[in-house]
């Protein structure tokens, strides 16, 4: 709903809203009802409702640390001005990008539409092909959503621009279909939505039994990246690190050690150790725990293989320290991860730490 309070709204008889409010005119006749309502967009404020939303902050560190880890020195963000939670998400970014302190962060300075609508998005692509095209090369950029990801992607595309050599874009919100269609499938930070309708659910279920609620807003920290083309590089100026690094991509799972990588690049472990932690911050090996931990949640959230057979194709050798690691690296066990990000089973793991 977009325009002002539409007739059949005002004899509209209910129990209670959920609502996504995001015109004035609106959030007034809202405000004003005694129905119970529970809102969903923080961007116009004042309702008096609980609020259920996301929490941008997370989102744009999230992205900013998904960009870091690949080694990008350059971050740039494209948003809408003026949109809360686009700004907030911007600020985020920029502050956990230029905490590395080797961060240049660019934003556009068009005033973008809420919605692209009619030929708004051709006659804005000319601005945002004009920007790319002057950020420095390699740069990682985050786009405040799908969408712009879609539309930056499209740019690069027109600009003659590489992606992801030249320029990564990761958006926000993972939209499956749009994602994986695009060229190439871009990289997404995952929200937590099923969550987050649960909680407006619930919280409308106490007000419409008149159950006193805490009015406080809740925001719901992301889940996790979804990792596709659009960031599947390492940017990194030493040639020895780049060179480990692709041999890990391609062989962590298979259970490689820090002394596989050795005989490929043909340098101490010394040398490797020391290049690693000047042009990543962190160890070979802390990098091959990367690749096994990344491809281990893809399985859990995506698959109902058993755990004995994601160990398998992940390079763990046993169950138990799959389960240590993932417990480690995202605060929850196998079991958890895969009820809180994907497919749901009533076949319970074997073991489980």
């Amino acid at each position: 709903m977009c325009d002002r309070v539409p007739k059949w709204l005002k004899k509209w008889s209910s129990d209670g809203i959920i609502s996504r409010i995001n015109t004035p005119d609106i959030r007034k006749f809202a405000a004003d009802t005694r129905i119970p309502i529970v809102d969903l967009n923080e961007q116009l404020r004042g309702m008096k409702a609980p609020l259920v939303s996301n929490d941008h902050t997370a989102i744009g560190r999230l992205a900013a640390e998904h960009l870091l880890q690949r080694g990008f020195e350059h971050f740039a963000y494209v948003g809408y001005n003026g949109l809360y939670w686009s700004d907030c998400r911007r600020d985020a970014f920029a502050e956990a990008a230029c905490g590395s302190g080797v961060c240049d962060v660019y934003s556009c300075r068009a005033q973008a539409p809420q919605r692209f609508r009619d030929n708004t998005w051709e006659l804005e692509m000319e601005h945002v092909i004009r920007w790319v095209k002057k950020l420095p090369k390699p740069v990682g950029v985050m786009a405040c959503d799908d969408l712009r990801g879609l539309q930056l992607l499209e740019a690069c595309a027109v600009a003659g621009i590489t992606v992801p050599q030249d320029v990564a874009v990761i958006g926000v919100g993972n939209d499956d279909v749009a994602c994986e269609v695009a060229s190439p499938p871009l990289s997404s930070v995952i929200l937590n939505s099923f969550r987050m309708g649960y909680e407006a659910a619930a919280l409308l279920d106490q007000l419409m039994r008149r159950e006193r609620v805490d009015m406080k807003e809740r925001f719901l920290p992301p889940l996790d990246i979804a990792t596709r083309q659009s960031t599947d590089v390492m940017a990194v100026a030493d040639p020895v690190v780049s060179k480990a690094m692709r041999f890990i991509r391609e062989h962590a799972c298979g259970g490689i050690k820090v002394t596989d990588v050795l005989r490929h690049v043909l340098v101490s472990r010394t040398v490797l150790e020391d290049r690693f932690h000047r042009a990543l911050g962190r160890s070979a090996h802390e990098m091959i725990l990367e690749e096994r931990t990344k491809r281990l949640k893809e399985l859990l959230a995506h698959t109902e293989l058993s755990l004995s057979d994601i160990a398998d194709r992940t390079g763990f050798k046993h169950v138990e320290y799959l389960c240590t690691v993932c417990k480690r690296e995202t605060g929850w066990t196998p079991t958890q991860y895969r009820e809180e990000h994907g497919q749901k089973s009533d076949r319970p793991f074997q073991i489980d730490r």
